[in-house]
C-alpha cells in the first residue's frame, strides 16, 4: 500500500506551567515546520482540573488501521517504576527507563531502512499486582518513523514492519499469552502514551513483554495501579485563529542526537523543504474553519502557522487543592512529499474523513462537490503555489 495523507485526531497534553494567561488570553501556535501539507479541520482547548497530588494523561497513541482510542483521561496517583526491565539481549534496561533523560531503551539492531529494526523485545516485571486493581502503563518515548521510500525498499527485500504487540506471562502454565495484538506507539516526538491492562492479565501475572520491529525509543516507563476520580473538564473555543507565515523554528538538541526539538524564538538558517503545488488557505482569520470536524480545512504549507487564542475568562475558578493542565484537541490530515507516497506533488485531491482509500477510489462519493463545499473552497483556498518546474510532456514532433 502506498500511503497517502495520514489522518490525525490527537489530544496534546500541555502542563499548566507551560500555559499561563496573558492579557486574558491563552495563546498557542500550531506550526507546520515539515515538508508536508497539513490540513487542520478542528481545534479546541480543554482545561483539565484535578487534585494536585494526581497526574493526568489522555488515552493517546497511534494505532494505524484501527479505530482511535475512545476519549478518556487517566487520573493517576503514585505511579511507580517496574521492578525490572530487560531487552532481547538480556541487558538490564531499568536505569534507561527510570526517568525522562534522553537515555533510551530501544532497538537492539537497526536495519538499513529508515524506521526499521530487527524484531526486538522489552520485558517488564511490573512488580506485585493486587487482584482487581487497575493496571495502566505510562510509556514516554518517541518513534523514528519509516517513510514511503523505506517501506518500498523494505518490501522489495521481503521485510515488513511489526507494530508493537504486548504479551503477558501466564504463571499457571509458564506460557506467554498475547493480550494486546496491537498496542499502539507514540505519535512522533517524545510524549507519554497509555496502555490499559486492567482485567487483561492472567491471574498472578507480573511480567509483560513488548515486541516490535519499529524504531521506538522508550525514555521512561511507569506502572499506575491507583486511579483517581475523573477530572473536571471545561472546553473552550478559540476566539481568534490567524493563519500566517512564521518560517521555521530552529532545530535544537541538547546532546546532538535525535530527537530534536524546536526553539520558536529562533529561526533555522537554511531550509530545503519543497512545497506541494496547489491552492492553500488564504492568510488571515480562520476561526470558522476550526469549529467542527466537517472536512473544511485550514490548508497550510511549510512555514505556516495557526496562531490560536482562547479566552481565559471562559474558565471557572480553580478549586483549592486542585491543579489545572490542558489538552489541545487537533483533528486533520498530514501529507508528505515522499516520491513514493500517493500524489506526492499536489495539494489535491483533498482527503476526507470517510474516504476508503487515497487517492479516492472511483465511486467513493466526495464531500467537496456540493455547492456549499465548493463555495467554501472558492472563499478560503485562494493562495496559489505554482510549480517551479516545467511540466513533463512529450516533445514536439519536430524535436524527435
Amino acid at each position: 500500500m502506498i500511503p497517502g495523507p495520514a489522518d490525525t485526531d490527537e489530544y496534546v497534553k500541555i502542563a499548566g506551567s507551560q500555559l499561563a494567561p496573558k492579557d486574558g488570553l491563552l495563546s498557542l501556535r500550531m506550526v507546520n515546520q515539515l515538508e508536508e501539507t497539513i490540513y487542520f479541520d478542528r481545534a479546541r482547548l480543554l482545561a483539565v482540573d484535578h487534585p494536585s497530588d494526581q497526574e493526568i494523561f489522555p488515552d493517546e497513541r497511534l494505532m494505524p488501521g484501527a479505530p482511535y482510542p475512545v476519549f478518556r483521561i487517566f487520573s493517576v496517583e503514585g505511579a511507580r517504576l517496574p521492578a525490572a526491565a530487560v531487552d532481547s539481549l538480556g541487558r538490564d534496561q531499568l536505569a534507561a527507563i527510570s526517568q525522562i533523560d534522553r537515555v533510551y531503551a530501544g532497538p537492539v539492531e537497526l536495519l538499513p531502512y529508515k524506521g526499521y529494526a530487527k524484531e526486538h523485545e522489552l520485558t517488564l516485571d511490573l512488580g506485585p499486582l493486587d487482584t482487581g486493581t487497575p493496571v495502566v502503563l505510562l510509556l514516554h518515548g518517541w518513534i523514528d518513523y519509516a517513510d514511503s521510500t523505506s517501506n518500498l525498499a523494505a518490501a522489495q527485500a521481503g521485510l515488513k514492519l511489526t507494530p508493537p504487540f504486548l504479551e503477558a506471562h501466564d504463571e499457571a502454565n509458564g506460557q506467554w499469552v498475547r493480550v494486546l495484538p496491537q498496542m499502539g506507539f507514540p505519535a512522533g516526538l517524545p510524549k507519554t502514551m497509555t496502555v490499559d491492562l486492567t482485567g487483561k492479565l492472567p491471574p498472578g501475572c507480573r511480567k509483560v513483554r513488548i515486541t516490535t520491529s519499529m524504531r521506538i525509543y522508550w525514555d521512561q516507563i511507569r506502572v499506575a495501579t491507583a486511579l483517581g476520580a475523573s477530572p473536571i473538564l471545561t472546553a473552550i473555543e478559540a476566539s481568534r485563529a490567524e493563519l500566517r507565515y512564521r518560517g521555521f523554528p530552529a532545530l535544537v538538541s541538547p546532546d546532538g542526537r535525535p530527537p530534536e526539538s524546536y526553539d520558536y524564538a529562533r529561526d533555522q538558517a537554511r531550509v530545503h523543504w519543497k512545497t506541494h503545488v496547489g491552492t492553500f488557505t488564504r492568510y488571515g482569520q480562520v476561526v470558522p474553519l476550526l469549529g467542527v470536524v466537517d472536512d473544511r480545512y485550514v490548508i497550510t504549507k511549510p512555514g505556516d502557522e495557526v496562531a490560536l487564542e482562547f479566552p481565559a475568562a471562559a474558565l471557572p475558578p480553580l478549586a483549592a487543592g486542585f491543579s489545572r493542565d490542558y489538552l489541545l484537541f487537533a483533528d486533520g490530515f498530514g501529507k508528505d512529499m515522499d516520491i513514493n507516497s500517493a500524489r506526492p506533488d499536489t495539494v489535491t485531491p483533498l482527503p476526507w474523513h470517510a474516504m476508503k482509500s487515497y487517492p479516492p477510489a472511483k465511486g467513493d462519493p466526495s464531500p467537496f462537490l456540493t455547492p456549499e463545499a465548493l463555495d467554501s473552497v472558492v472563499t478560503w483556498d485562494t493562495r496559489i503555489v505554482p510549480s517551479a518546474l516545467l511540466p513533463i510532456r512529450p516533445a514536439p514532433a519536430k524535436e524527435r
